[in-house]
């Protein structure tokens, strides 16, 4: 088909999108990680299940890098924090220096296991998505990641 009768085709048969009805602010902050999320975990004082959850989770059960989810090394890359345990009274201006050290926008995941440490209560830490206690599990962490690159709210 020659080309510019094709084009002219397809102008007519498309759909007219209205742009002025769209939300183009509230789709750019809903879509913002819906290609991909870095994560940073700090272990701030867990008793180290935890730690065998997030190693689990980076199992080739789970396939991380096919839904667009990557841990980096630093928080400065991430776009999600990962609070491991109740913050030691050491380990508070750590965990407080890597939240300032994270770009806009960012998330924060308060995990934690045990009574040992200090409240996340005590702290006003922002952008907290979800505070999970008890025995927490990778599905249960998965899920929230999986949550906060949607950018549905669960909390």
């Amino acid at each position: 088909m020659f080309w510019p009768i094709y084009g002219l085709t397809k102008k007519y048969t498309e759909k007219k999108l209205n742009i002025s009805k769209l939300n183009l602010k509230q789709l750019y902050i809903k879509n913002i990680f819906k290609r991909s999320i870095h994560i940073f975990c700090i272990d701030v004082g867990n008793d180290n299940a935890l730690n065998f959850e997030i190693f689990a989770l980076l199992s080739p059960k789970y396939n991380l890098h096919r839904l667009g989810i990557f841990f980096t090394q630093t928080p400065r890359e991430a776009d999600l924090l990962i609070v491991l345990g109740r913050p030691t009274e050491k380990m508070v201006p750590l965990m407080l220096e890597a939240i300032n050290q994270m770009p806009e926008p960012f998330g924060v995941l308060l995990t934690e296991n045990n009574d040992l440490g200090i409240s996340f209560d005590n702290f006003d830490i922002p952008n907290v998505i979800g505070h999970i206690k008890g025995d927490v599990s990778r599905d249960e962490m998965l899920s929230y990641i999986l949550a906060f690159m949607k950018g549905d709210e669960k909390k």
